[in-house]
């Protein structure tokens, strides 16, 4: 009886994680340039004005710290290149010690024999995906214009066809163009979901779809001048 319950609390307890949904929210006006990414109300929440980030728990503020800055590709190599120096100079056996990996190839054959049904099942995964969220909120208005009134034409052409292949959107993005020259103003803020079950859901059709058996393989490879064990 104890056991049927636990199990029963969990399966709830699932069921209720996966009507959470994944959350894009930004916000951008004036001095206010803010995004937030999580599921449901938790999440982290990045001010690229202040270059704070806050991490949130039901919506509640729990740690904050700075963003951190992106570290240099090349500093990263010389730090990894030097250690591995260090390693070999400390270790003279080092090299003898270290064991000769068995090169592997993959057939271009194979590759190509797998690229259709591969393609099939991400692209129409990627428009389930995309057909499976959801806009909670959107809002822009927008003022620019460019060096020349023929740019400026255009784009203004552009954003009158995106309302018509999109009439969901009328009223809540605003573009007002400016003839008289290059400049750009204005304010956004919205948020879009995805609900996790859909994510599952979607991603379960997905592996359904793969050849599974053929990408294990492929990633394994063959044994050059020799045959798979």
């Amino acid at each position: 009886m104890y056991i049927m319950g636990t199990i029963t609390v969990l399966l709830l307890a699932f069921a209720a994680l996966t009507l959470l949904r994944l959350r894009f929210r930004f916000e951008i006006a004036g001095n206010v340039r803010r995004v937030f990414v999580g599921l449901g109300r938790s999440g982290v929440e990045l001010d690229y004005v202040t270059r704070r980030q806050t991490f949130r728990l039901f919506g509640l503020a729990v740690k904050e710290s700075d963003i951190a800055r992106p570290s240099d590709p090349l500093e990263q190599e010389s730090i990894q290149q030097a250690g591995e120096t260090d390693e070999v100079a400390a270790d003279p056996t080092h090299e003898l010690a270290k064991p000769k990996r068995l090169r592997r190839v993959r057939p271009v054959k194979d590759i190509l024999r797998i690229i259709p049904r591969c393609s099939q099942a991400l692209w129409g995964y990627s428009i389930g995906l995309l057909k499976s969220i959801i806009v909670e909120e959107l809002e822009a208005e927008i003022e620019g214009g460019f060096d020349s009134p023929d740019l400026t034409g255009t784009a203004f052409g552009y954003y009158q066809a995106a309302l018509a292949a999109v009439p969901g959107v009328v009223g809540h993005v605003k573009y007002t163009p400016d003839w008289q020259g290059a400049s750009f103003c204005g304010r956004a803020r919205g948020s879009v979901a995805l609900p996790l079950y859909r994510l599952i859901l979607r991603s379960a059709a997905l592996m359904w779809q793969l050849p599974l058996r053929d990408l294990i393989k492929l990633a394994i490879g063959k044994q050059r001048g020799g045959q798979d064990g």
